[in-house]
């Protein structure tokens, strides 16, 4: 699958509790239905209207709304979006990877295919913008 090109977040693992049993629960909820509920915490409410570029040269950007990060906050992609993150992606042996940065270092974690996009770092679904 060509990766180069905007990936939206189309959903989202979230974190629920229970109010009668107080149990908690992780389930994956649409990013739509994430920014529309005030009961999601506002950080997961932001990230679920994030987007990716890839790169063909290997570079990878988490971008988030300019409209939605304080005036003068970030570094500006273009005219829409601001970096949030900048990291790195690889193909090897048929399967893609994505570098989330541990002390600055790469820990390449593999994106799973999921219905007509990806699974990233394990709370994150992704398809083509």
């Amino acid at each position: 699958m060509e990766l180069s090109g905007m990936w939206k977040i189309t959903a989202m693992s979230v974190v629920e509790v229970d109010p009668q049993d107080h149990s908690i629960s992780k389930t994956w909820r649409g990013s739509e239905d994430i920014i529309g509920d005030e009961s999601i915490h506002p950080m997961q409410r932001l990230f679920a209207q994030g987007v990716y570029k890839f790169e063909e040269d290997g570079t990878a950007y988490s971008l988030m709304p300019k409209a939605l990060v304080p005036a003068g906050e970030g570094e500006a992609y273009d005219d829409e979006y601001v970096i949030a993150q900048k990291t790195q992606w690889k193909e090897e042996d048929g399967k893609l990877y994505i570098a989330a940065l541990e002390n600055g270092e790469p820990d390449w974690q593999e994106m799973i295919p999921a219905g007509e996009g990806f699974e990233i770092f394990g709370y994150q679904r992704i398809a083509r913008a």
